[in-house]
C-alpha cells in the first residue's frame, strides 16, 4: 500500500462540485478565511479551542501547498465558507483522516454534510490505493457525529485524545473497515505482548509494595522514584542528566504497578 501522501500528490490538484459547492484547493486568498476559522470560539468549541496567532499564520502559510487541503466555496455568492482537508492520519501508518471546518453562516443548511460527502467519495474513488479514511470527532459533538452518520459512516473504534473522548468514522462497509478492524486488532495484540513482556522483565519486589495512589508514599519513598516520563508503561525513560533516583514505574496489564531498578543486580 503506498503512503497517504504519495497517493494525495498522484491526483492533486482537484476541484469538486456538488449542487451548491465548489471544492477547490486552498489557495493564498483564503487567508481571511483561515483566520475566521482557527479563531472563532463557535467553530473551535470540540477541536481544542481558538489557536494562537502565530499558527493562525502557520496555517495560512501551509495550506495553499498542502496536497487534500480544499476550500469550500458556496456556489450561489461565491463565498469562502469552509475548510475540508484528505491527509494522512498520525495515528496510524497508511490510513488517512478526512477533517472539516464550517463557518457559522453556513450551518444547518446541509452544507457540511454535503461537502465531506464529496470529499469522502473522491478520495475513494480517485484514490483506491490510498488506504482507509476515517474521520474523528468529540463524541460530545452530537452534530459533527450526526453527520457522519448522516453520509454513511459508521464508528470504528473510540479513544480519549485532547482531554476527550473521540469517536473514529469510516464509511460503512468494504475494504475500509475491514481495513481498520485489522490495524485495531494487530496493535492491540501488540501491546498486550508489551506489557506482559514488561511486567514480567522488569517487576521487582519493591512493584509489590506500592500504592495505587503515589501521593500516599512518604518523602523519601517519593524521592526514589524517578520523576521523568517513562512512555505508556514506564519502560523508556527519557531523563538524561541529574539522575540519581533508582525506581522506575510501569503499570502491568491489569493495571497494577510494576517496578525495577536501574541497579544492574535488579
Amino acid at each position: 500500500m503506498e503512503s497517504v501522501s504519495t497517493a494525495l500528490s498522484r491526483v492533486w490538484p482537484a476541484e469538486l462540485r456538488t449542487d451548491r459547492l465548489l471544492l477547490r484547493p486552498v489557495t493564498w486568498e483564503d487567508g481571511p478565511l483561515l483566520d475566521e476559522l482557527l479563531t472563532d470560539d463557535r467553530v473551535r468549541a470540540h477541536l481544542g479551542g481558538p489557536v494562537t496567532q502565530d499558527r493562525v499564520v502557520a496555517r495560512q502559510a501551509a495550506y495553499p501547498t498542502t496536497a487534500g487541503a480544499f476550500t469550500v466555496v458556496r456556489v450561489a455568492d461565491q463565498r469562502q465558507v469552509g475548510l475540508v482537508t484528505i491527509g494522512a492520519d498520525h495515528r496510524c501508518e497508511g490510513r488517512a483522516e478526512i477533517s472539516y471546518q464550517l463557518l457559522p453562516v453556513a450551518w444547518g443548511e446541509g452544507m457540511g454534510r454535503e461537502a465531506v460527502a464529496a470529499a469522502v467519495t473522491w478520495w475513494t474513488d480517485a484514490v483506491p490505493g490510498g488506504g482507509p479514511l476515517v474521520a474523528v470527532t468529540q463524541k460530545a459533538n452530537r452534530a459533527s457525529c450526526r453527520m457522519l452518520e448522516a453520509i454513511g459512516m459508521t464508528v470504528v473504534d473510540e479513544l480519549d485524545e485532547h482531554g476527550a473522548r473521540q469517536c473514529v468514522y469510516t464509511p460503512a462497509g468494504g475494504q475500509e473497515d475491514s481495513d481498520l478492524r485489522w490495524f485495531r486488532l494487530l496493535a492491540e495484540r501488540r501491546d498486550a505482548v508489551e506489557r506482559h513482556r514488561g511486567a514480567q522483565a522488569r517487576a521487582t519486589a519493591a512493584g509489590q509494595d506500592l500504592p495505587d495512589d503515589l501521593s500516599a508514599l512518604a518523602p523519601e519513598e517519593l524521592a526514589r522514584l524517578c520523576p521523568a516520563r517513562h512512555g505508556a508503561y514506564g519502560r523508556i525513560c527519557a531523563r538524561v542528566a541529574e539522575h540519581t533516583p533508582g525506581l522506575h514505574l510501569g503499570r502491568a496489564q491489569d493495571g497494577a504497578w510494576i517496578a525495577w531498578l536501574t541497579a544492574a543486580d535488579a
